[in-house]
Formats: structure tokens, sequence, C-alpha cells
């Protein structure tokens, strides 16, 4: 791992699952400088757009390009660019899989998290980033960094107390594929019910 923030590179399906867009979004503006710190690339934005068009065909041009507009604004520095595709890369699993690989290897990130872990394993060796699943992701860094993950819980916490569809947020991430996270949120919102905190 390299010295400074800790470089997380999110795959489309990732950024598509609001509820795991905001778990590591909130994480990571509440980690601080030195803290963690997200990166995608161009392609992993296309594709994250495409399958939100493709699945809401009515949806209005703002209702689409918001999130990118949110995502820009809020982590300017995360586009990876410049990027070249091994063409063994592309002889791999899954063939659109490879510019992941290659945007995170280019980018010199620390891990790459991705709901499809299964489809890189056969390059997992080949690079020095490690794969997770967002479970697995979530996981390290509530045990790195509960500081974090605390500020993002709180601030899930108030931002869904003031919707009229309030969130079970334990429910949402099991359901998001991240059980073992949802089980740790739980205990934590149940220590903060008992102790007054929130």
């Amino acid at each position: 791992m390299q010295p400074g923030a800790t470089l997380i590179f999110l795959d489309a399906n990732i950024l598509y699952s609001r509820t795991l867009r905001d778990w590591f979004s909130l994480i990571s503006l509440n980690s601080g400088a030195e803290g963690i710190a997200l990166r995608w690339s161009e392609d992993v934005m296309t594709e994250f757009l495409y399958n939100r068009r493709r699945n809401n065909p009515a949806a209005a041009d703002h209702e689409i390009g918001r999130w990118r507009n949110q995502l820009t604004r809020s982590f300017p520095s995360a586009m990876i660019s410049g990027y070249e595709i091994d063409p063994l890369l592309v002889a791999g699993k899954d063939k659109y899989d490879a510019h992941v690989l290659a945007a995170a290897a280019h980018g010199g990130v620390d891990y790459l998290v991705t709901a499809n872990r299964k489809d890189f394993a056969e390059f997992a060796e080949q690079f020095e980033f490690e794969i997770f699943l967002p479970d697995d992701m979530l996981c390290l860094v509530k045990e790195r960094r509960p500081d974090a993950v605390l500020a993002a819980m709180k601030k899930q916490c108030q931002y869904w107390a003031t919707k009229s569809e309030s969130k079970d947020l334990p429910a949402a991430l099991s359901g998001a594929g991240a059980p073992e996270f949802a089980e740790y949120i739980r205990n934590q919102l149940t220590s903060l019910a008992l102790s007054g905190g929130y």
C-alpha cells in the first residue's frame, strides 16, 4: 500500500447500487485527506449510466445525469484516465471487464471493489492491488477506520430521518450484498439508541 490515502477503485456494479455508492462515498468524505480516496474511470462511469438508463427508460436527462454530476463534484480527483488495455486481459473470462483491471492498475490503486470478483479471479495475482467484494471491503474499512464508518452511519441516519420512505440501513446493506457489514451497523445503531446517541 502506498503512502497517503488508501485508493479504492469502484466497479460500475458498486456505483449502480445506491446503498453501496452512498456508504463508500460517505466513508470517503468523512475519512480526511489521508483517509480513503475513491477512484473510477470513464468506462466505469459510462457503464454505470448506461445501466441506469436501461433500467429507467422514461427517466428525464437530469435524473440520469445528476448522479454523475454529484460524484464529479464530490470527488474531483476520482477519474482515472490514460490507461491502455493489455490484449491478455481481453482474453479473460469476461472481456468487457478488461478496462476495469487496466484502469485500476494504471491508477495505482490499493483495492478494486466489485460485486463480480469471480470474473477477475484469474488475474488476481497479476496486479499489486487486491480485489474485494463490497462486504469484505466495508468490513476491512470498519476495522481500520471505524471513525469514518460511524460518521457515515450518523449522516445516513440524519438523511433518512427526514424522508417519508425511511430506509432500514442494515436491511438495505444486506440486500446490496454486504450482510456482515450490515450486522456491524445494526449493532452500532443499537448501541447508539441505548446510549441516546441519536
